[in-house]
């Protein structure tokens, strides 16, 4: 024990620490969340308090600090003072964390430390309550009185509060048990069980469970409801009305009534085991269910047991209370058996049985109408009713013998009603003999139809008839009874089987032990039912040719005998023969059988023939025939004439069937081409049995095709010629000679073809016809002689009528100096600075050229960082070379590239300015190569392309409509389709380069589709228009003329001034350069059409007229004449396709073109290389081709240019920087 002394001591510490504490810290308690705060002051003294602090729950000290949020403690705890001898603690949001023990701690100067401790007590509201197993405000099924445990849980509380139950309000106390269990955050959770035993008056009621906690005054609940499960109570069972007595086809009404149960039980009624179609229903004041059945009585409901049977889920077995019917009705009706037939003086027995009834029936006899006593009577007890039953003995003797009959009646009755039947005794006797009438003329033919009858007298009952055939009983007859007679009529169709039959008729009645019959004979006439050919030799029905053969026609059984004739169908034989007769017989059923044998030699003519057996009598209605069809076996036969010609294009295809006969039928086909056996096939030829085709037909096909044709008799031929006609081909061609001028030269030409005709090979050039010598008619030798003019190509051409002409050709080279020609395109070369240009030259020269390029007199190496050479041979004669330049600088433009051809004969050279881009030169000639009703064909040659690839833009519009086309393309022709049928149009044409500069317009040219009847509409409209129009248009040709005359005078003093100017310039240059000056003709300068406009190079205010000229300077060869032109055109095989991108400005425009790097593509020279600086190109897929005058008409796509066309060149002199 503690000292009281120590006791004291504490006592007295605890005070004197109270009397030092102004306001001692109090224990509060609080709701997580909530703020609160220790009040904490010391009493005043001189000294003022040195030191103070708190220390929290955890025993951590809050430290020294001044008024203030304390650091740490999620910033919820501060302290609060107003002079130095108080240090309140607050706390806000407090949780179960800050529950526990604080204390106050200060330091007096005078007492020391003094200290004070206070708790915080932190509540914890219930916010849930539920049943551990069952969900809130649910129903809970339970059997009645049967233990249910509900435990109510209440989580996570502090303290633990008051759980409470109640079941429909009122207070459960008794069973309830109550626990906690703690949690490490301090709270409980609350664990309350109620054990209940509930009955069938729980059922419906609520129980609660009602959680109270005072600390923080919270009250919830929640509920449950009790179903309590219980069985119905026991059926009642009734007949409404409660009828006395029940009789058949009563409506009679059960119910069946049960009370209580839960879940509401099943009600129905059952007869005999099986439920009935009834309905239930509830009332809900009594919860009586009731069941109500109504029915129509039946005798089947005598004895019968009815059954209610009630059930729900609960009750187990269901409960059943049954009724039990008796049920009076009368008897359905009485059976009576005994025997229907008794000889004269005999008795019957004869037995009454009645159905059941309820009571029981009694029976009573009536005899021909005659009531009498009856005998015993015995009755048997039944499932639903009783059945009676009696016996009575009749004789014949108590009636006269001519009533024949006795008349039974049994009638049954009890109250509820009666019933009776009757039944027949009669007594029989024998009829008198049959008798048979119809057959007194007893000769019949097969196929008649003969009216027969029986007749029998009396007897009881009257006689039955039966007819019989033979020992075959015969159905069909009619019988009917007159009188005391009985009449049996018979249709009978006479048949071969019935000759010599006997035919009876029987009749019988009870009476008789045996039937009394009558018969007779028939004699029937008839023809055999079929006749039979066969050979005579064999079994084998073919007969062989010129060998002798007999036939034999036999007939089976007719009567009387058969006579036979022989007939063939031939058309020129219509003799009938007789025969012999080999046989003659007697069958069985009494006819004949008979053959007859006909001999003769068969020939071809008889394969196929039918023979004819004709049987026939003077007693029969009709004869009977046969055929034989003649089977003659002779060797295979052709039908066509030998030999058959077949005459076949090459690549045709024929189909020939051959028609042989012979018999039997072919069993080989051998086939051989000219004498060579081949089995099916032989190249593109097939046979197949007597069919020869052949499909796409080479030459090497033709021949002589033989067929050998067999047979188990013989064989034969048959020939085909199979001629197969192709256009002629050429063999042989001499190549190529080179020879000097005076040489003699002969070249040769081979050909074949089908047919081959005479003059069929033929030399041409230029398209003109040549003298020829002919070796035979597939060989042509041309004989020249070697001068320049007669060089160049040569056709052998051979045609024999068929198919297209072939064409081979050769060259005759004269050895000749190289001549540059003339093209339009090639007069000049373009390039942008930074960029490439192109100088091409095409030369003409025997033997090889070889190229050498100079720029100022300076030779040109061939490959270099500046410059590309390619060389390329066209043909035999024709050469092209290709310089290319790069990196194009300003200085370039003053400069002119020269093309120098050489070799052994001579030199020819070509010069070539370079000038910057321009505007393409103008297409020319224009022209109509082809129309239809509804399509133009045309083409035109290009001209010089201003520095990059062009294409065409063509412009055409109908006559008398203003309605403007335009399409585009890269080729140098083009087809037109959908037209107008019989209009006529008007054509111009430009070409547009890929930087956008285009060329003026060509002068319209009119072209015209053709007229339904293919006459072109514009020649006709021209030859009408000449003769009306006649006058106006020469008034308009003098005025024109005049005009003319007076701009050629103009032109010409500008000419004048021009070719000064030109002749000094080409005089500085000679002075400067030391060179030779060449003659040139000037042909104007690059004027725009139909009003057109260009941007002339006087605009330059920088560059003279000579440095970028924009004339045309076509040179002039040393002969004094102007070299031809020979247009090169693009091969195309695609539409152009670009953007158009804005970039640099060029000449005062907004927009300005980019460098590009175009792809060269089937051309036979190769792409020069490309720099490093080259920008990409925005022109996609600019392809350019080979150039030829071959390329194919394509058709057009719209032409676009989204920055329009350039109308004139760039201003090179206002460009600053790199143009790339």
């Amino acid at each position: 024990m503690i000292p009281l002394a120590t006791v004291i001591w504490l006592l007295g510490i605890i005070h004197q620490t109270r009397q030092l504490f102004l306001e001692s810290p109090s224990n509060l308690s609080t709701i997580a969340g909530e703020s609160v705060t220790f009040r904490c002051a010391a009493e005043k003294s001189p000294e003022p308090i040195v030191y103070s602090q708190w220390k929290s729950n955890t025993g951590s000290l809050l430290g020294y600090h001044q008024e203030g949020v304390l650091p740490g403690h999620q910033g919820r705890f501060s302290y609060v003072k107003q002079n130095a001898e108080e240090l309140h603690l607050k706390i806000t949001h407090v949780n179960l964390d800050d529950d526990g023990e604080y204390e106050c701690q200060m330091l007096h100067p005078e007492e020391g430390p003094i200290r004070a401790k206070a708790f915080l007590n932190i509540l914890v509201p219930p916010q849930l309550v539920y049943f551990s197993n069952y969900q809130p405000n649910s129903v809970i099924a339970v059997k009645e009185n049967t233990p249910l445990n509900i435990t109510c849980v209440v989580p996570n509380v502090k303290p633990d509060p008051q759980v409470s139950w109640y079941m429909d309000g009122k207070v459960m106390s008794r069973d309830v048990k109550q626990a906690s269990m703690p949690h490490l955050n301090k709270t409980f959770t609350v664990y309350t069980s109620l054990v209940i035993q509930p009955g069938r008056s729980d059922h419906g009621k609520i129980v609660t469970c009602e959680v109270v906690q005072k600390e923080t005054e919270t009250r919830i609940t929640t509920n449950t409801t009790l179903d309590v499960l219980f069985p119905p109570s026991e059926p009642i069972v009734e007949i409404l009305g409660n009828p006395s007595v029940l009789r058949a086809g009563d409506n009679v009404t059960v119910a069946c009534a049960v009370t209580g149960g839960n879940p509401p039980p099943d009600v129905f009624w059952y007869h005999e085991n099986k439920r009935l179609q009834s309905h239930s229903t509830l009332d809900t004041r009594t919860k009586e269910i009731r069941n109500v059945y109504s029915f129509i009585a039946t005798q089947n409901d005598n004895m019968a047991e009815y059954e209610c049977r009630a059930n729900n889920s609960h009750s187990g077995n269901a409960k059943r209370k049954a009724l039990k019917f008796e049920v009076n009705y009368p008897p359905a009706s009485v059976e009576l058996f005994g025997e229907s037939n008794i000889r004269y003086g005999s008795s019957a027995m004869i037995q009454c049985k009645s159905l059941s009834s309820n009571p029981a029936s009694q029976i009573t006899w009536v005899i021909n109408g005659r009531t009498v006593p009856t005998p015993t009577q015995r009755e048997f007890f039944m499932e639903n009713g009783i059945v009676s039953s009696s016996n009575i003995s009749v004789h014949s003797n108590e009636l006269s013998q001519d009533a024949h009959q006795i008349n039974v009646e049994c009638i049954a009755t009890n109250p509820e009603g009666s019933s009776a039947k009757q039944h027949l005794i009669k007594i029989i006797a024998p009829p008198k003999a049959p008798r048979i009438t119809g057959l007194e003329d007893r000769k019949f033919f097969e196929g008649d139809i003969v009216n027969v009858t029986c007749e029998a007298q009396g007897g009881n009952p009257l006689a039955e008839l039966s007819w019989y055939r033979g020992s075959e009983k015969v159905n069909g007859a009619h019988n009917e009874v007159a009188g005391f007679s009985s009449f049996s009529t018979l249709a009978l169709r006479v048949d071969r089987t019935m000759n010599t039959q006997r035919l009876k008729c029987e009749a019988t009645n009870a009476a008789l032990d045996e039937p009394l019959i009558e018969s007779q004979y028939l004699s029937v006439y008839y023809p055999p039912r079929r006749v039979l050919i066969r050979p005579a030799e064999s079994s084998d029905q073919r007969l062989l040719i010129n060998k002798p053969a007999r036939l034999v026609c036999g007939t089976l059984s007719s009567n009387p005998a058969a006579q036979i004739t022989w007939q063939f169908s031939r058309a020129n034989d219509g003799k009938v023969h007789p025969g012999d007769v080999s046989l003659n017989e007697t069958t069985r059923d009494n006819g004949y059988n008979v053959e007859n044998v006909l001999s003769f030699v068969p020939t071809e003519e008889y394969d196929g023939t039918v023979v004819h057996c004709i049987a026939n009598h003077p007693e029969w209605k009709h004869s009977v025939n046969t055929s034989f069809p003649l089977n003659v076996m002779y060797p295979p036969k052709m039908l066509v004439n030998d030999p058959v010609t077949v005459i076949m294009s090459e690549g045709d295809s024929f189909k020939e069937n051959l028609t042989v006969r012979g018999n039997p039928a072919v069993s080989l086909w051998q086939w051989r081409k000219n004498g060579v056996p081949f089995d099916h096939t032989i190249g593109r030829v097939f046979a197949r049995g007597a069919v020869l085709s052949g499909k796409q037909l080479l030459s090497t096909d033709a021949g002589v095709y033989t067929l050998t044709a067999t047979n188990s008799v013989g064989s034969t031929n048959i020939t085909i010629k199979l001629a197969v006609e192709y256009s002629a081909r050429i063999t042989s061609i001499s190549t190529p000679v080179i020879a000097a001028t005076g040489d003699t030269i002969l070249l040769e030409c081979e050909a074949e073809g089908e047919p081959s005709k005479s003059n069929m090979i033929n030399w041409y050039k230029n398209g003109e016809p040549l003298p020829t010598q002919y070796r035979g008619n597939k060989k042509a030798i041309l004989r020249l002689n070697a001068t320049e003019q007669q060089s160049g190509e040569y056709i052998c051409r051979a045609d024999n009528g068929i198919g297209v002409p072939a064409e081979g050709k050769t060259f005759l080279l004269v050895n000749s100096a190289p001549r540059v020609l003339p093209v339009a395109r090639y007069s000049k070369t373009a390039g942008i600075l930074g960029g490439v240009a192109k100088a091409r030259c095409k030369v003409y020269a025997v033997p090889t050229v070889e190229f050498v390029w100079e720029k100022d007199e300076q030779l040109i190496k061939k490959n270099s960082s500046k410059y590309s050479i390619v060389n390329t041979q066209i043909d035999y004669s024709t050469y092209e070379s290709t310089l290319w330049i790069k990196n194009i600088v300003p200085d370039d433009y003053t400069k002119t590239v020269k093309c120098i051809a050489r070799n052994s004969f001579g030199t020819d050279y070509l010069s070539i300015p370079i000038i910057p881009p321009t505007n393409p030169e103008e297409p020319f000639n224009l022209t109509m190569t082809n129309s239809t009703l509804n399509t133009i064909s045309v083409a035109w040659e290009p001209r010089f392309d201003g520095g990059s690839d062009q294409i065409f833009e063509i412009k055409y519009k109908k006559q008398n409509d203003d309605l403007i086309h335009l399409v585009n393309t890269s080729h140098t022709n083009l087809r037109l389709s959908g037209l107008a049928i019989a209009n006529t149009y008007y054509f111009q044409i430009r070409a547009i380069n890929a930087r956008g500069f285009a060329s003026g317009w060509t002068s319209p040219v009119i072209f015209a589709t053709l007229n339904e009847d293919g006459v072109n509409i514009a020649m006709v409209q021209n030859r009408e228009m000449k003769y009306i129009k006649y006058f106006p248009v020469l008034l308009i040709a003098i005025c024109c003329i005049l005009i003319a005359i007076l701009v050629a005078c103009c032109l010409l003093c500008s000419r004048n001034k021009k070719r000064k100017l030109r002749e000094k310039t080409e005089m500085a240059r000679t002075a400067i350069n030391g060179g030779d000056v060449r003659q040139v003709q000037m042909y104007g300068t690059m004027m725009g059409h139909d009003g057109m406009t260009r941007h002339d190079i006087d605009d330059r205010p920088d560059m003279s007229e000579d440095e970028h000229s924009v004339r045309t300077m076509i040179e002039v060869s040393p002969n004094g004449y102007m070299q031809p032109i020979e247009p090169m055109l693009y091969e195309s095989t695609g539409l152009l396709e670009y953007d158009y991108q804005s970039g640099r400005s060029y000449m005062g425009s907004s927009q300005g073109t980019t460098g590009r790097n175009i792809t060269y593509a089937n051309v036979p020279y190769p792409e020069p290389p490309q720099p490093s600086y080259h920008h990409h190109s925005n022109w996609n897929s600019l392809q350019r081709q080979s150039n030829n005058n071959t390329s194919p008409q394509h058709h057009l796509s719209t032409f676009i240019n989204p920055m329009g066309v350039r109308a004139g060149p760039i201003n090179y002199a206002q460009l600053d920087g790199d143009l790339v």
